[in-house]
């Protein structure tokens, strides 16, 4: 009976030991569900901040092409925006008469925080639509419908109302982002009047402005 027992003990444990190291089926296809559910949860919780994140960023940078359009007339307010959100090194840009130019923050900044010296009762209102955004890491692409209408210019051939495409290409630095180039073209073709009234006026810019754009 000893002996008896004795085996009967040790094949009590035998199984305690095979259960332990050596779980079955369902065991372990319940625990590998376990770990699925919370890679999973870890998952979509990583995938929700990263969206809220990028809504967050969208926001911004409507936000900034909105103040950059609601200061178009060269002035103090103009010269704050640019201070606020370009970079600090050249902007590079493709203007809407298909000039291709690069000036630095501090040229830039100086030329539009006053009225143009040669035409200075200037004013300039922009409306965007259509506003799509793409970024990529710590870049974004910003593209945009806008309208331009000018008005108190002494050329009347340049008091007008245009419509452009355009392209802002912004990059992210400390957590703030900042206009490094611009590109807008026009929707469609302008009059000889008005392209001979801009390139009238291009010739009567700043020094730096006609060095810059060509």
């Amino acid at each position: 009976m000893a002996s008896s027992f004795r085996r009967a003990d040790d094949l009590g444990r035998g199984e305690t030991t095979y259960r332990t190291f050596y779980p079955t089926r369902l065991e372990a296809l319940m625990k590998l569900h376990g770990i699925a559910l919370v890679i999973c949860g870890l998952g979509m919780l990583i995938s929700s901040t990263s969206a809220r994140a990028q809504d967050a960023d969208k926001m911004k940078l409507t936000e900034i092409e909105t103040k950059f359009a609601e200061a178009a007339t060269p002035g103090p307010a103009a010269g704050a925006v640019l201070k606020q959100y370009l970079y600090d090194a050249n902007l590079f840009q493709v203007t809407g008469i298909g000039r291709v130019g690069m000036m630095p923050k501090s040229t830039i900044i100086e030329i539009f925080s006053k009225p143009n010296p040669t035409d200075p009762d200037v004013k300039s209102a922009q409306k965007l639509s259509d506003i799509r955004i793409g970024i990529y890491g710590e870049t974004a692409l910003v593209g945009y419908k806008m309208t331009n209408t000018d008005t108190g210019h002494k050329d009347p051939a340049l008091n007008v109302t245009d419509h452009f495409g355009c392209l802002d290409t912004f990059i992210k630095r400390t957590g703030q982002w900042y206009i490094v180039g611009s590109a807008c073209s026009p929707d469609a073709p302008i009059s000889k009047a008005e392209w001979d009234a801009d390139m009238k006026a291009m010739g009567e810019a700043p020094k730096p402005m006609k060095d810059a754009y060509h």
